[in-house]
């Protein structure tokens, strides 16, 4: 019995009570961009390509209440959402993308969910690439 409670509490310790990964990126034109490298460190015309994008994926789900761009920032290497970017599109896009944190309340629901774009320049206009939640 002492056994069993030891190992029990060695696990509880030693195991993390929830991972800090993301869920993988999923396409949204099925393909991934190619940036244009010189204009990605600017995120102008950004938010409202974003509330665009959102306007029509929100109409289309009856269960959302109300939405919210929360930040929108360069995606980092050392962001969680940083790998599931790479796996999904290669190195080159995932240096040049911007992450775009959304809350959004339900109907269904009480608390909040949150949702993350991701976008990059080509050819002069931004693209909504990716979409990942938790």
């Amino acid at each position: 019995m002492n056994r069993y409670i030891s190992a029990t509490l060695v696990i509880f310790f030693l195991l993390p009570m929830s991972s800090n990964a993301a869920s993988p990126v999923q396409l949204l034109q099925g393909k991934c961009p190619t940036p244009i490298l010189s204009e990605v460190n600017s995120k102008e015309g950004l938010p409202s390509k974003a509330n665009s994008l959102l306007a029509g994926l929100m109409a289309t789900n009856q269960d959302t209440k109300t939405w919210q761009i929360v930040s929108i920032s360069p995606l980092k290497k050392t962001s969680h959402y940083y790998k599931p970017a790479l796996k999904a599109c290669k190195k080159k896009v995932a240096d040049h993308t911007f992450l775009i944190d959304v809350l959004i309340t339900k109907k269904s629901v009480q608390l909040p969910v949150r949702m993350h774009l991701f976008a990059t320049k080509e050819k002069k206009e931004w693209k909504i690439w990716g979409l990942t939640s938790y």
